[in-house]
């Protein structure tokens, strides 16, 4: 019997991670999975819950993303994972990679969540700066550099990082009037440079950046009129999280190394969306 196809996913405890983690294990994979809640309401001790009340309030947890996967038949593992805490991130890396043995698929999807997504530049402060850029880029190179070093090894596999247009396009609004905030748009500018850089370096891996554009994920719902610009807007997050694995677990030649995915376009050729 041949092995089965085994995936990590960062930040999987809800939204695209937990429904592309799902997905994937509906094709075949075992999983790590990654994230910050351990158990349904846990949330609600997490720093910025105090002052995102729907960060405390949208569900999801390790262990719900762990039954979900199980439910369709896979293994499960999950690794506690905060994208800030620089200590746990290679360590985390390395204990992923041991639990499944061999890893095809890294998806850095996890990014940092804190209240300064919804302000201009003048208002966010110091630490915010710091920690969208440490917990957006800098938390996900060095994740990915054992995870890297071990698919070189084994001559194979995939690392694709979760995007946005923020790190692309230009801004047609004001961060809190519909538009990004100019640091983490700036952080994922960098972050979508990584697939582009490694494909030169490792030609003989599969490097992609997926941008899923607007998602109503289950904290855009907590979140009510604050995002209701992403829910007027958005596709559902399963919808989205079967693209993502379809992609993915395409043939390694489906898309260009290092490219970037628009991954609603997709969706909508393969019907999972309204044309």
């Amino acid at each position: 019997m041949a092995a089965p196809k085994t995936a990590i996913v960062t930040g999987a405890t809800r939204g695209i991670g937990r429904a592309t983690a799902i997905a994937l294990a509906r094709r075949g994979y075992d999983l790590v999975v990654t994230g910050r809640t351990i158990r349904e309401g846990g949330a609600a001790a997490l720093p910025e819950a105090a002052v995102m009340p729907e960060v405390a309030t949208a569900p999801g947890s390790l262990e719900s993303t762990v039954a979900a996967i199980e439910a369709e038949g896979r293994r499960a593992v999950p690794v506690v994972l905060d994208l800030l805490d620089r200590a746990r991130l290679v360590p985390a890396a390395e204990e992923a990679i041991s639990a499944l043995g061999r890893v095809d698929v890294l998806l850095n999807n996890a990014i940092y969540v804190g209240p300064g997504s919804t302000q201009t530049f003048l208002d966010t402060t110091p630490d915010e700066v710091a920690n969208r850029m440490f917990g957006n880029l800098t938390a996900q190179l060095l994740f990915t550099q054992p995870v890297l070093r071990h698919m070189v090894e084994r001559g194979a596999g995939t690392i694709a990082g979760t995007t946005s247009a923020a790190g692309y396009a230009p801004p047609e609004r004001r961060a809190g009037d519909g538009g990004w905030a100019l640091v983490y748009g700036v952080s994922k500018a960098g972050f979508t440079r990584m697939a582009s850089q490694l494909a030169v370096e490792h030609p003989n891996l599969r490097f992609l950046s997926l941008n899923p554009g607007y998602v109503t994920t289950e904290r855009v719902h907590a979140a009510g009129e604050k995002l209701a610009f992403v829910a007027t807007r958005g596709a559902p997050v399963e919808a989205v999280g079967e693209a993502m694995a379809r992609i993915l677990d395409a043939p390694r030649d489906t898309f260009v190394n290092g490219s970037t995915v628009e991954v609603q376009e997709l969706a909508r050729e393969w019907g999972l969306l309204p044309g």
